[in-house]
């Protein structure tokens, strides 16, 4: 659970660093998977095999930013329906130290909304352009949802970190392309976020953040995890849409708590030890063993996009 120091931090500036959330053993298998997944991608946009020439399956999930249109030289920079494509990141989703925090954020009563893998590959990773989540589709709301950032790697100014304006998720919805013409790339009261491996950034979907060029040989990868506040998409989303969103938590939880992480070495690494599974709550009357078509159908659930 988060300090009420801790919360009010993340009310008043709209972010917050959990520092080594996540210990240095399940960081490891996360950048063990995470390789694997980027050397395993397409091998450009629009491509269905890889390097190995096997067939990628479902390669829209991979997202790629053309560096050179000349040449056609591209980068990968995101992947999407993470928990569908590794056991490794679901068993992480369902760590009880991040959905105890998203409880001290929200209550008991939130609802998953996306989860993607943000990547700057050394010397040429891509930028993202200053903006906010989402895509204000119930309008400018003081509350849009949260997203959990875990970093699988030290995230500097060097390797394209984070940035942010502090407070900015108390503007609504900003004229960034005005801002950026008057200012240029680095807005007025932008401030650096760098982080070390295993620290989480929590940031409001209102909160203007980006990054910039990653020009240090050194990766970054962002696992990110995001939650609503049920009541903000009630009324947007179907009841079984919404309720497809919330099986992964409980799908999470079951799948740590079955890989027998806190007993086991994976690897010759020493696991974790006396971890209390997250308490499921209300989520525990969604409790049913899925047939994998079942669960392959919650873990590519649309996202619940506002």
């Amino acid at each position: 659970m988060l300090t009420r120091a801790q919360t009010d931090c993340y009310q008043e500036n709209g972010f917050l660093v959990l520092k080594q959330l996540l210990p240095e053993t399940e960081i490891e298998m996360l950048r063990q998977e995470l390789n694997w997944m980027i050397n395993s991608a397409p091998i450009h946009l629009g491509a269905s095999e890889n390097r190995y020439n096997q067939v990628v399956e479902h390669p829209e999930d991979y997202a790629f930013t053309v560096l050179d249109p000349d040449s056609g030289h591209q980068v990968i920079n995101r992947i999407s329906n993470p928990l569908a494509r590794s056991e490794v990141i679901l068993r992480t989703y369902g760590h009880p130290k991040l959905l105890q925090a998203v409880t001290s954020l929200y209550g008991s009563d939130f609802v998953p909304f996306a989860e993607s893998i943000v990547i700057k590959m050394p010397e040429n990773g891509a930028p993202f352009e200053w903006h906010q989540d989402g895509n204000f589709k119930t309008g400018v709301q003081p509350v849009r949802g949260v997203n959990f950032g875990i970093y699988l790697y030290p995230s500097t100014q060097d390797n394209g970190c984070l940035h942010v304006i502090p407070k900015s998720h108390r503007w609504g919805q900003a004229n960034l392309k005005s801002m950026a013409e008057k200012h240029g790339p680095r807005l007025p009261d932008s401030i650096p976020v760098p982080v070390k491996a295993g620290d989480v950034i929590v940031h409001d979907r209102n909160l203007i953040h980006g990054s910039f060029t990653n020009t240090s040989p050194d990766l970054r990868i962002t696992v990110y995890f995001g939650y609503h506040r049920r009541d903000t998409v009630v009324d947007v989303f179907t009841p079984e849409h919404i309720r497809q969103r919330e099986q992964v938590i409980w799908l999470a939880v079951q799948h740590r708590a079955e890989s027998n992480l806190v007993t086991e070495e994976e690897d010759g690494l020493p696991m974790v030890a006396d971890e209390q599974p997250f308490s499921l709550g209300q989520f525990q009357s969604e409790m049913s063993h899925f047939s994998l078509e079942e669960k392959a159908k919650i873990l590519r659930a649309p996202p619940l996009a506002i």
